[in-house]
């Protein structure tokens, strides 16, 4: 035990001795959330998928390589999830809300909520341009582009109420889905942020801005529903530096 402790000693004053080299390599961790945005409704399809999905959460992890002064390159890997869709009017507080009533009596047989989540992962190459590499606050803008990969689910606990009831025609034999279920697509993020120097191994970074994923108009199973995943993010996070010039 002692021994384990004195060699973890000497690993952390060596690692503080490295402090003054200047670093070249390090690994990036960020969590935060993002907001989908657009036209939420359209005379012909109704409320439109992805600008109406509720706030999410988002995280990246990835490996930043500084190629200059003020120029460096990371490769990260994404995943935003917001397990909440619902479009609201003057008259309806929840879309996905539903109701089953007989037809005599009008009594409410049953009553419930339908379900519709987004996940989408991403591996992006995301360049990082730093304004003032000298000082403790350090802004920097970055441009990243990333392939996606866009997953909905979608539950429609209606049918299914329906079918346990026994209230389905003879031609309804699986639950009708209308929304997005997958696609791959190219996507661009482009935004700015702010780090903090520590002077160590560890620096702090928030960062926000702008994700748009285009989406496979093939996989659209309504044309006038055809649209791309336009979102705003912020993220905060650490940078942990492995290696320094001394190393490389």
């Amino acid at each position: 035990m002692k021994r384990g402790l004195f060699l973890l000693y000497l690993i952390l004053i060596q690692l503080l001795a490295n402090a003054q080299y200047d670093q070249k390599v390090s690994l990036n961790f960020a969590i935060g959330t993002f907001k989908t945005f657009g036209t939420k409704y359209t005379e012909y399809a109704g409320p439109l998928q992805m600008p109406n999905y509720k706030m999410g959460l988002n995280g990246n992890i990835g490996v930043q390589f500084r190629l200059g002064e003020h120029l460096s390159m990371s490769a990260d890997f994404g995943v935003m999830i917001t397990n909440r869709w619902n479009y609201t009017t003057q008259d309806v507080d929840n879309w996905n809300y539903w109701s089953i009533e007989d037809t005599t009596t009008w009594q409410v047989l049953a009553e419930g909520e339908n379900y519709l989540d987004l996940h989408n992962y991403s591996l992006s190459v995301v360049p990082k341009y730093y304004l003032l590499p000298e000082k403790k606050w350090n802004p920097y803008f970055f441009t990243g582009i990333n392939v996606n990969w866009t997953r909905c689910r979608y539950e429609n606990n209606y049918w299914y109420t329906m079918k346990d009831l026994g209230l389905l025609g003879p031609g309804d034999t699986e639950p009708w889905n209308d929304n997005l279920e997958e696609s791959f697509g190219i996507g661009f993020n482009p935004g700015f942020g702010l780090e903090y120097n520590s002077g160590g191994m560890l620096n702090f970074f928030f960062e926000t801005g702008y994700y748009l994923i285009a989406l496979d108009e093939k996989k659209f199973k309504d044309s006038a529903r055809v649209e791309n995943l336009n979102a705003f993010m912020l993220q905060a996070g650490i940078r942990l530096y492995l290696l320094k010039s001394k190393d490389l």
